[in-house]
């Protein structure tokens, strides 16, 4: 599919689009899947049902969709006819956030569609099986190379004997976000412990010196960015109350992020004059909460996080965080798979890049 001109990436309605249709485009949806309900879509983005209606009417103008009266909205694009005789191959994400699965997906593409090469996606929704079954699938399909995103990465990993198959194979692997230990494979990632290091430092600058954290514990990059926090503490002098750093993981989301757990977590924030968040997904919804609650950013409380992610367009607030390179990890992994596929020396070679920290210019920071 073409990518489409002349609309504005910004709009609520073209981000929601944009998210289906690189889902549906990438076969992770196939055709005759039912799409969640737009009560369903409001709720997931929190959204309006108006931009919901018109993100799934422009799916449904260019044929990705279809909606059936009285039984709900269907994929209509078949991924599987546009799939030929080129050398395939794997991505495995362990999630297709809607802010950052587009750019990266984008990235691939546009190098493996430039090499000749089609691409099967999964995700794993963080799940070590379901991670195991889609590199089981890769192995018995002679894909020629793959790009993974680690499921349950700060985890030991039950799976080392699919990897194993893979380099016995001599099929090259890229990790991108984390990278598993003990593994021979390159990755590519963001800085993410100097990440929050250089956040922690930036609210120091700043003057605030009692600091909290949201965290999220099963994920390399979620440990990461928490040692760069607690490092850049340590440094200054200062200890880190445990009280005012929430953990949480994909199982227990829900209940972390309900309003209850919230609310205790608030009180417990009570002291605080900042707070470092894991991420701008779970910044933009904890933002929203503390609006029910009256309370002002930055106020009352600073925000710092990662990835750079927009909030709404008409939000005057913009996070301050360090920048996703999004585009561009996904074309430096794809480009880097590409070289190692074509060297058979690539398990020799060094194909890690880490990406150089850069923060954006939010304005969700207080200068005390």
């Amino acid at each position: 599919m073409p990518k489409e001109q002349g609309k504005n990436p910004t709009l609520k309605y073209y981000k929601l689009y944009n998210w289906a249709k690189t889902l549906i485009v990438s076969g992770v949806l196939k055709k005759g899947q039912k799409l969640p309900s737009e009560n369903v879509l409001t709720r997931k983005f929190d959204y309006s049902r108006q931009t919901v209606r018109q993100a799934l009417e422009l799916l449904e103008q260019e044929g990705l969709i279809e909606r059936v009266r009285g039984s709900g909205t269907y994929v209509a694009y078949d991924n599987a006819s546009t799939a030929g005789s080129k050398p395939k191959v794997g991505l495995i994400l362990s999630y297709f956030s809607e802010y950052l699965f587009p750019s990266i997906y984008d990235g691939i593409e546009d190098i493996m569609k430039e090499e000749g090469y089609e691409i099967d996606v999964q995700v794993t929704k963080n799940r070590l099986n379901e991670e195991a079954l889609y590199l089981e699938s890769f192995l018995r399909s002679d894909v020629k190379g793959l790009i993974v995103e680690g499921t349950k990465s700060s985890f030991p990993n039950q799976n080392q004997k699919f990897y194993r198959e893979l380099e016995k194979r001599n099929i090259p692997v890229i990790f991108i976000h984390n990278h598993y230990p003990n593994m021979p494979f390159p990755s590519i990632e963001m800085q993410d412990r100097q990440g929050a290091k250089e956040l922690t430092e930036y609210l120091f600058e700043n003057g605030h010196r009692r600091i909290g954290g949201i965290f999220k514990y099963d994920d390399y990059q979620g440990m990461e960015r928490y040692h760069g926090f607690i490092n850049a503490m340590s440094e200054r002098g200062y200890t880190v109350d445990d009280d005012a750093v929430m953990w949480y993981s994909t199982k227990d989301f829900e209940y972390k992020f309900s309003k209850k757990s919230l609310g205790h977590f608030l009180q417990r924030l009570k002291d605080c004059t900042a707070l470092m968040i894991y991420n701008d997904e779970i910044g933009g919804s904890f933002l929203e909460y503390l609006e029910t609650q009256h309370i002002s950013v930055p106020g009352q409380l600073s925000i710092v996080s990662f990835d750079d992610a927009m909030l709404a367009e008409d939000h005057p607030m913009r996070l301050k965080s360090v920048v996703h390179p999004k585009y561009e990890l996904g074309s430096i992994a794809g480009r880097s798979l590409v070289r190692m596929m074509k060297d058979p020396d690539w398990k020799i070679k060094d194909f890690n890049y880490r990406f150089p920290v850069k923060m954006n210019n939010g304005n969700s920071v207080k200068k005390l």
